[in-house]
C-alpha cells in the first residue's frame, strides 16, 4: 500500500532545500570513511546507487552484510529526510537474499508503505542484478523540540 508524507506532522525542513550533513556515515562528502552517498527521486520512491570496493568486503569478493544493512538503513532514512520529514530510525529488518559481489554497481530503492501520525512505514530493496537483500523499517518523524534537542 503507497501512502503519501501528507498524514505527517511535517517539521521545516523543505525538501528543495535539504541540510547536508559532511561528516554522515552515508552522504556526508567530508567523510572519507564513508559511502558518499547521493538520492534522487524517482515517482514515489527514493534511489541511490553504490559501488563497493574492497574495504566493503567481508568473505573473499563479498560485501560485508553490515555494508548491506547500512544501505538498506540510509535509503529508507533519506526517503523521510529529503522529501521534508527529520525522522529516526525505530526499528529495522533486513532480509538478506543472495550475495553482492565487491566492484559491482548496487542500487537502492526506498518507498514508503504508510504513514499515520509520526509514524513512517518504509520498505527497502538493493539489487545487483538480482534482489540481494529487502528491507522494511518503522520511522517516527521528530517533533520541533527535539530536533532543537539535537541541534539541527
Amino acid at each position: 500500500m503507497n501512502a503519501s508524507f501528507t498524514d505527517t506532522e511535517p517539521d521545516n525542513t523543505e525538501p528543495d532545500k535539504i541540510q547536508e550533513y559532511p561528516n554522515c556515515f552515508g552522504c556526508g562528502k567530508n567523510n572519507p570513511f564513508g559511502l558518499q552517498l547521493e538520492f534522487r527521486h524517482q515517482g514515489d520512491a527514493i534511489v541511490t546507487e553504490f559501488t563497493p570496493g574492497g574495504t566493503h568486503e567481508g568473505w573473499p569478493g563479498i560485501v560485508h552484510g553490515g555494508i548491506i544493512s547500512t544501505l538498506l538503513y540510509e535509503v529508507m532514512e533519506n526517503l523521510a529526510y529529503r522529501s521534508g520529514i527529520v525522522a529516526m530510525m525505530r526499528d529495522l529488518e533486513v532480509n538478506f537474499r543472495r550475495p553482492a559481489k565487491i566492484g559491482r554497481r548496487i542500487t537502492a530503492i526506498a518507498r514508503l508503505e504508510l504513514s499515520a501520525g509520526r509514524e513512517l512505514s518504509v520498505t527497502a530493496t538493493l539489487v545487483q542484478n538480482n534482489l540481494i537483500a529487502e528491507g522494511s523499517a518503522k520511522l517516527v518523524a521528530l517533533s520541533e523540540s527535539q530536533l532543537r534537542r539535537i541541534g539541527m
